[in-house]
């Protein structure tokens, strides 16, 4: 094994026996600084020849289009480059994308060599045109990793070889290189990020985990946002089990992102739902009928009732039950009151106004503020043999009933409202405004 030289798997370099006739190199450099596709960066590569053999010269520009290195890479079969030169041209004309060629020299190249070399399975790399000379030099050089790679359709495999692990010098097939990764998974994770993924042992094993488990994981492409995310699990040292099923429920939407900067958002919004999720939890040990409503939001970080509940019962719970406390003190006590049929009371803590808010699906939490700084009173009405189960929420508003409403917002029997009004006319409460008919009742 040999974590050496990214390009040559022959354990003898060849000698070269014919070497390129001399160029003006300089003079060429010069005349084309003001080429059209070499005025789009500082790195050119100008191919000025394709047959009986590729020539080409590699540029580098200043900022003000002085000539500041020039490299000449001639692609010949039976020539060969040092490895300085190799390792040159894989950092500066492979894997940098701000080198810039003429798309209509590698069009060209492209039609004459795969005619010639139908064997080499030439591809015209769209996007990253020079991995064509790439793939045309290594096949000349033979059995490079990167010849039996691009041969095998894996160009981003061959393009981010350089941050393999180890080398496998006697390798013969692309499963060689890479620990006995099976061509299945190897065209699955043929992009960038998942050349991250086959480059290192730790990676590689999970792979072969997961796939063991999740064989559907690699039945299809997948792109960088899928395998970077596959890479984000193994990193957060989640067991095959449960990266498998991550996965798989994240797959789809993964499968729209088609940058970098959209898969920032969408992480950033899974570790808001990863945070989401543990305070669920936290709020599920304090009642199960916030474990109900967690489960039916968790997937929605941004709920406003979440957040208010968090926020609440979790980061300010001592804060809040010494708000309402505080509150009630100012409130009269003979408003509460226990009869043989319904009881009503004062909220004792923010627990007590939470739990009152999310069993009857209102929007009771919008209140908390007003409650506590003593601008409206809640009360609520329970059936007298069930006193701890929410029945029905009323609102005074200066001195006026303003709301009087079961589990969401439905209305009051007759009877429950004869005896509502019953129960303000005996402690001095208005009850002209509320008519107990929510389509005609303004709540103002």
């Amino acid at each position: 094994m040999n974590k050496g030289n990214v390009s040559l798997l022959d354990l003898n370099h060849k000698k070269n026996e014919w070497f390129p006739p001399t160029v003006p190199e300089l003079d060429m450099a010069y005349e084309m600084s003001n080429d059209v596709n070499a005025m789009q960066s500082c790195y050119y590569l100008h191919i000025f020849q394709i047959e009986p053999y590729i020539d080409s010269i590699f540029i580098e520009y200043g900022d003000y289009r002085e000539i500041l290195d020039i490299k000449r890479y001639t692609i010949k079969e039976g020539y060969v480059w040092n490895s300085d030169d190799e390792d040159f041209f894989h950092e500066y004309c492979i894997k940098n994308e701000r080198c810039c060629y003429c798309g209509g020299q590698i069009d060209k190249i492209y039609k004459v060599y795969s005619e010639k070399y139908p064997e080499w399975h030439i591809v015209r790399y769209l996007t990253h045109g020079l991995r064509l000379l790439d793939h045309i030099y290594n096949c000349m050089c033979k059995n490079t990793s990167k010849e039996i790679l691009y041969k095998s359709g894996f160009d981003e495999l061959a393009a981010n070889i350089d941050e393999l692990d180890e080398l496998n010098l006697m390798s013969r097939k692309p499963s060689d290189i890479y620990d006995g990764l099976p061509i299945r998974i190897l065209r699955s994770i043929n992009c960038h990020d998942g050349a991250v993924l086959a480059n290192k042992h730790r990676y590689r094993q999970f792979i072969k985990d997961l796939n063991m488990k999740f064989p559907n994981t690699f039945k299809d492409k997948l792109n960088d946002a899928q395998c970077r995310y596959i890479k984000a699990l193994v990193d957060g040292d989640l067991t095959v089990g449960e990266a498998g099923r991550l996965f798989d429920s994240r797959k789809a939407n993964l499968s729209k992102i088609w940058c970098h900067s959209l898969y920032e958002v969408f992480m950033e919004k899974e570790k808001r739902i990863i945070d989401v999720d543990i305070k669920c939890k936290e709020l599920a040990d304090i009642d199960p009928l916030y474990e109900q409503y967690a489960k039916e939001v968790k997937n929605s970080p941004d709920d406003v009732t979440l957040k208010r509940l968090i926020y609440y019962l979790l980061a300010k719970r001592k804060d809040y039950n010494k708000a309402v406390r505080r509150a009630i003190r100012k409130e009269d006590y003979f408003w509460q009151e226990r009869g043989d049929k319904y009881y009503v009371r004062c909220p004792q803590t923010i627990n007590d106004f939470c739990r009152e808010a999310i069993y009857m699906h209102s929007c009771l939490l919008s209140f908390v503020d007003a409650l506590i700084n003593g601008d409206t009173t809640i009360l609520f009405m329970r059936k007298s043999d069930d006193v701890n189960a929410p029945f029905i929420t009323i609102e005074i508003y200066d001195g006026e009933l303003m709301q009087a409403y079961h589990r969401f917002n439905t209305d009051c029997t007759p009877q429950e409202a004869d005896w509502i009004r019953e129960y303000c006319d005996r402690h001095g409460i208005s009850t002209e405004k509320f008519q107990f008919d929510s389509t005609v009742d303004e709540l103002f």
